[in-house]
This record gives structure tokens, C-alpha cells and sequence, in this order.
């Protein structure tokens, strides 16, 4: 469980780069900059708030969840496919092979298959 601040998504990505050595080095740098993203967005969306990251790694694809457990009626930004920055969703729709929103919440799903 982290705490919504700013460096969240880098403590996150530095985290599962850690505990995910094992894993393929292409597919351990999408699932970093996935986590790292996501988390950052539910920073943006509740500061301050709880944010769980889970992530299982199957035979063929890894599934990740982040829960912020936030309003559901503050809708992420999705619609142009990135932030401000340009990067954003439009990152985390280039590094898995699916992801969304649970549906009535802020909590986003994802997988990254582990070959490509």
C-alpha cells in the first residue's frame, strides 16, 4: 500500500522493478512505467489517499491492479489518450495488451503479456 504523494509512482516503479527481477527485462520496464503511471494518475486524482498496486505474473501475461479507491464520479482524463504531457493513458494503452476502468470506480486493470 503506498500513500498518494508525489513520488508514488516513482517508489512504485522502483518497487516492482525490484521484486520482479526475475521477469524478462522488456517485460519488467512496461510493468514499471504501467505502475508508475497509474499510480501517479490516482495521485493526481486523491492526493493523499491509499493506493494498492497487485500484480501476478502468469505463464504468459502478467495482471496488474491499482486501486485508489477513489470517487468514481471524478472520471479520469482518457478521452484524447494522454495527459498534459502527452503521455499518460496513451503509454499505458501502448505497454499492455488491455487495461480499463472497474466499472463504478477509479481502480484501472491491466495485463502485459511477457513475449511479444
Amino acid at each position: 500500500m503506498l500513500t498518494a504523494t508525489l513520488d508514488a509512482g516513482l517508489r512504485a516503479s522502483e518497487a516492482v522493478r525490484e521484486r520482479f527481477r526475475s521477469l524478462p527485462q522488456e517485460a519488467r520496464r512496461d510493468l514499471a512505467a504501467v505502475v508508475a503511471e497509474l499510480v501517479q494518475s490516482s495521485v493526481e486524482r486523491r492526493p493523499g489517499g491509499p493506493i494498492t498496486v497487485t500484480v501476478v505474473v502468469g505463464s504468459d501475461e502478467i495482471h496488474g491492479e491499482v486501486s485508489d479507491h477513489g470517487n468514481p464520479a471524478i472520471t479520469p482524463r482518457v478521452a484524447n489518450g494522454g495527459d498534459q504531457n502527452g503521455n499518460g493513458f496513451a503509454l499505458v494503452d501502448r505497454l499492455t495488451s488491455e487495461w480499463a476502468f472497474y466499472e463504478g470506480s477509479t481502480d484501472v486493470w491491466f495485463e502485459i503479456p511477457l513475449a511479444r
